[in-house]
């Protein structure tokens, strides 16, 4: 639903906003999420402008759901960061304009919030919101319409605590039943959380991804295993069967983030070169050993670690063209084989 060609497009910024530019910019995306890291002035926002049809492209092509993106804006969505919603209405109105300026099919206010918990805010006037509030509101409008095209510019920040798992969850579902969705975000772990395909905005110039570059820095994969455990000698088994798995370098146990640990639990940190071989490991030990594994969390790379591996990257990890589907997020493949199946996992969506 989107390919763009060479792509050039400038945006002048504002006093809110540095300039940026697009440089050359290939790429296409049919459907599910297409996570791109970065910051403003690497180009996101120009990027998510162009598509939505509200930046002028100053060479090279853009066609969005079939056409020009200013001829496809009922077909697209764009959420920027800072929400715009008309300060006198009502909540209730705003989405009901919202239907019918789509030509949707009628749909009650709280229907449209209900996916995100906020059905209370309905009959709220849009200045009263806090900026969370209004976000919020967005996200909700732009997720509950028929939209072929989403763009959101980082889906999971400015919101109230328990918000952004809900976000996630419809935008992962949205893109599951076949929207074309394209989240801009300089916050890694969204990005892995949220994106089937990553890719980077560096000073306008887009890169494809690998999903390993996001995880492996120059110690190499770190995965965060949490153990259902009332102290470390109750694991001593599961660390044992990790240390023997080849793929597996080192082996911690740890108690750091402790506020997202679970009682009676324990954090084991297991490191090596390949993350998927060392999610597979971890499966196989936890089957061997019957260990009741509560979460596996994969470490991410900081931005800058990334951009330092696209400016000097080693043989293989670049790629030019996009790479295979990333697994679906917050999940590992299954062990080659094992007595039992993998424990679930799980990931962290939060912010950093």
């Amino acid at each position: 639903m989107i390919r763009l060609d060479g792509l050039r497009a400038r945006s002048r910024g504002s006093a809110k906003r540095p300039p940026s530019h697009l440089e050359n910019l290939t790429l296409s995306w049919e459907k599910g999420v297409l996570a791109v890291l970065g910051a403003p002035a690497d180009g996101t926002t120009a990027l998510l402008e162009v598509l939505a049809g509200a930046l002028p492209v100053s060479g090279g092509t853009a066609i969005v759901a079939g056409g020009p993106p200013d001829e496809a804006r009922a077909h697209v969505a764009y959420v920027p960061l800072v929400s715009a919603l008309p300060d006198p209405l009502r909540v209730s109105e705003v989405c009901e304009l919202a239907t019918r300026l789509r030509g949707e099919p009628a749909m009650t206010a709280r229907a449209r919030l209900s996916p995100l918990g906020i059905e209370s805010l309905a009959d709220r006037r849009v200045r009263s919101l806090s900026p969370g509030e209004a976000r919020a509101v967005s996200l909700a409008i732009a997720l509950t319409s028929r939209v072929k095209v989403l763009l959101i510019e980082e889906p999971l920040a400015g919101l109230d605590q328990a918000a952004p798992a809900k976000v996630l969850e419809v935008l992962r579902a949205r893109a599951s039943a076949g929207a074309c969705v394209v989240v801009t975000t300089s916050s890694v772990r969204d990005a892995t959380s949220l994106g089937d395909q990553l890719g980077m905005l560096t000073q306008g110039v887009f890169t494809h991804l690998p999903p390993a570059v996001a995880h492996v820095g120059t110690s190499g994969a770190r995965i965060r295993v949490i153990v259902s455990a009332n102290a470390a000698t109750e694991v001593a088994p599961f660390v044992s069967a990790l240390a023997a798995e080849s793929a597996i370098g080192t082996v911690e146990t740890a108690t750091f983030a402790a506020s997202r640990v679970l009682h009676a639990a324990v954090a084991i940190v297991v490191s090596g070169a390949d993350l998927l071989a060392i999610a597979r490991a971890v499966g196989v030990a936890a089957a061997r050993t019957a260990t009741n594994v509560l979460s596996i969390e994969s470490a991410v790379s900081p931005l800058d670690a990334i951009r330092a591996r696209i400016a000097a990257p080693r043989p293989g990890t670049l790629l030019s063209r996009p790479p295979p589907p990333m697994p679906a997020p917050g999940s590992f493949p299954p062990p080659a084989a094992a007595s039992a199946p993998p424990p679930p996992a799980a990931s962290d969506t939060g912010t950093p």
